[in-house]
This record gives C-alpha cells, structure tokens and sequence, in this order.
C-alpha cells in the first residue's frame, strides 16, 4: 500500500471530522477483519501506520473547545496502536492476541462512530 502521504493528508483534510473519523472506523473494520484472518500481516501494518497519521491529522484540526472528549479518544487510541506497533510480530503471530486486536479495533470502531453520530449510543 504504497501512499503519498501528502494527497491522503490534503484528501483527508477536506472532509468534515464526522467523515474523517468514518474513514478511522473504516480503518479499524479492516484492521479487525483481518486480525480474525491472521492474513496479510502485512497489510494490516500498513493500516495501522496510516490510521495514526489519521489520528495525527484529525487532532490537529479539531477545535478543542467543542471537541476535546473526541480529541482525547483519539489521543488514547494513538497509544493502543502504538503498543500494537512495538509488538506487533509477537502480537501477530499468536492467535489469541489477534482475536484481541479484533476485538479491540470493534470496540473502538463503534466508540468513533458513535462520537461521528454516525451509530446510535
């Protein structure tokens, strides 16, 4: 998944944070599916990679006075996939760590869409 991060972040930015915090979701349902797979590693890296420029992105345009409990989601999901990163070939290879990926990528996938208004509470 070879990205220009420049287009993807100009692209991203464009959106309102309700889409962009979709396309975060959308990540973390990829993310999860193929955790339940233990298929392309590989791929699923990449995802994890691209949803913390995501993040990055997306907290840097929120305004905090209106936004902060979002803003503090995201920080706290920045962390969860950065642990995931500094284990991940461990993480990866065991098939019960994979079922908590996927399981944690769920949780967090609806509590975005939630925030985005996208899923009802």
């Amino acid at each position: 998944m070879a990205v220009n991060l420049d287009i993807l972040k100009a692209q991203y930015l464009q959106h309102d944070t309700s889409t962009q915090i979709e396309r975060l979701a959308a990540n973390l349902a990829q993310i999860k599916a193929l955790a339940q797979t233990g298929m392309e590693e590989q791929l699923a890296q990449e995802l994890i990679r691209e949803s913390q420029f995501l993040i990055e992105w997306a907290v840097s345009s929120l305004n905090l006075e209106t936004k902060l409990e979002l803003a503090t989601e995201l920080v706290e999901l920045q962390r969860q996939l950065s642990r995931w990163k500094l284990h991940w070939s461990t993480l990866w290879s065991n098939s019960n760590d994979r079922l908590q990926i996927a399981n944690y990528s769920k949780e967090w996938s609806d509590r975005l869409l939630n925030f985005s208004g996208l899923r009802a509470s």
